[in-house]
């Protein structure tokens, strides 16, 4: 069966009148000066530079001088009229440029001839924003370092440029554009997508950085879809994205087995723009299932696993000190060993508070909350929330005080574990509540290790 090849048609904005260079991407034509293309040390400097040409030649020239000195490396599609015309001195032979978009290489040549008050002014709307991710992706296939780094930095100050005013708008990712405002210009999943595998390409951490809090509200919104599209994400840059991923397939774990089933089929509520959902794969729900596996038994351990307190030094009593007080009596020895009884206490203490998060009557704000039994990082959370009640109590807190202060987050399953608090050193207090947020950390990063087959 033949297959036609698409008509090919002249680029509206940069076929120019005066280009000595033939383009082809996709099928648009592209007529160009050669020497645009040659600057800044790119890929198609030395490309041009094996055809012997000076850069100046007209495209009537460049056929004259290459009719003379035909090479036995074009092929016989660029025979005409016995003559072997170079490559890129016509629309009958131009330069194919193969793997790139024509809306891509149309960008990168708006940022080649752009004036310098075009270039320097910062983007406001979403296609300008799409026209940088293009000017990035191929400027750094090409090999285009400053403008690809130019690029990249304008994106970068974007993403991390704040909005005035929150959203009125937040459907599946996407953000209510306001760029008079100054609201956020990163409107869409999709988008957000596209600046995270340029990130990832580019290998610009700048950028890289930006992004993960915008992933991370979007996916704590917990819309299904914006989930499911950043597993996928994920899985394709799997070591650059351990972290996305980890989160991804961590809440997509918590939504439960009907979820994952209704994400498979694709019977979900998408928008009225019919626009094609990505779906959960066989490959994904067994990951899910063994996340879920993996992180159930993390939740058991946690009782006895606390995060490693580094007690501060006003919780050691000097030696001479010490054996001084020892040779007063009982009080002198109960306070040498009051490093020792801090750090059993801190033991007792975490191991009261995980085991609260257990009862179904958790309470934040007077609002009941039910933590499933595989919520690592909620259960953390909310033992922070008392650990930090604590710290910030009245002098003398203990007992009943304790007690008191963590029934705010109604958390009172287990009296006896917060009078702990009272029998540790107040800056070891502290520390110990500087070691959970680390441990929370730790465990946000780690997440990703839980997914495997």
């Amino acid at each position: 069966m033949m297959v036609l090849q698409p008509e090919l048609v002249r680029d509206s904005e940069y076929y120019l009148p005066d280009g000595n260079t033939v383009i082809q991407v996709e099928n648009v034509l592209f007529n160009i000066h050669r020497y645009i293309l040659s600057r800044d040390g790119s890929a198609f400097e030395g490309m041009f530079s094996l055809d012997n040409i000076p850069q100046s030649d007209s495209a009537e020239t460049l056929i004259m001088t290459n009719a003379e000195n035909t090479r036995s490396s074009y092929s016989r599609s660029h025979l005409h009229h016995q003559h072997l015309s170079p490559e890129g001195s016509s629309d009958k032979t131009p330069i194919l440029l193969s793997g790139d978009t024509a809306a891509d290489f149309r960008s990168l040549l708006w940022a080649l001839y752009a004036l310098p008050a075009e270039v320097f002014a910062m983007p406001s709307t979403q296609a300008q924003i799409t026209r940088l991710i293009g000017i990035a992706r191929i400027a750094h296939k090409y090999a285009f370092r400053t403008t690809e780094s130019w690029a990249l930095s304008v994106l970068t100050m974007c993403v991390c440029q704040a909005p005035d005013t929150p959203s009125d708008h937040d459907i599946h990712g996407d953000v209510e554009v306001d760029s008079e405002a100054g609201k956020s210009i990163v409107s869409s999943t999709e988008l957000l997508i596209q600046l995270t595998e340029v990130a990832v390409l580019c290998a610009h951490d700048e950028l890289h950085e930006a992004v993960e809090p915008i992933w991370a509200d979007l996916l704590f919104a917990g819309q299904t879809q914006d989930i499911v599209s950043a597993m996928g994400l994920a899985d394709r840059y799997k070591s650059q994205l351990r972290p996305l991923l980890g989160l991804a397939y961590y809440l997509m774990m918590l939504k439960g087995k009907e979820e994952w089933t209704k994400a498979a089929s694709g019977d979900v509520e998408i928008d009225s723009d019919k626009t094609k959902k990505p779906r959960l794969t066989r490959d994904q729900r067994i990951r899910l299932l063994s996340g879920y596996y993996n992180l159930s038994r993390a939740c058991e351990a946690l009782s006895n696993n606390p995060p490693k307190l580094t007690h501060h030094p006003s919780c050691f009593l000097p030696a001479q000190q010490a054996q001084q007080a020892i040779g007063l009596g009982g009080a002198g020895t109960a306070a040498a060993h009051a490093h020792a009884r801090c750090g059993e206490s801190w033991d007792t203490l975490w191991a009261g508070l995980v085991m609260s998060t257990v009862s179904s009557n958790a309470m934040s704000n007077n609002v009941a909350i039910k933590i499933q039994s595989v919520d690592l990082l909620r259960k953390m959370h909310m033992v922070n929330h008392v650990l930090e009640s604590l710290v910030n109590g009245v002098d003398g807190l203990a007992g009943t005080d304790a007690a008191a202060a963590a029934s705010t987050f109604g958390v009172m399953g287990y009296g006896g574990g917060f009078a702990m608090a009272g029998n540790m050193n107040k800056n070891c207090l502290r520390m110990a509540l500087k070691a959970s947020e680390e441990k929370v950390n730790d465990v946000l990063y780690g997440l990703a290790d839980c997914f495997v087959e």
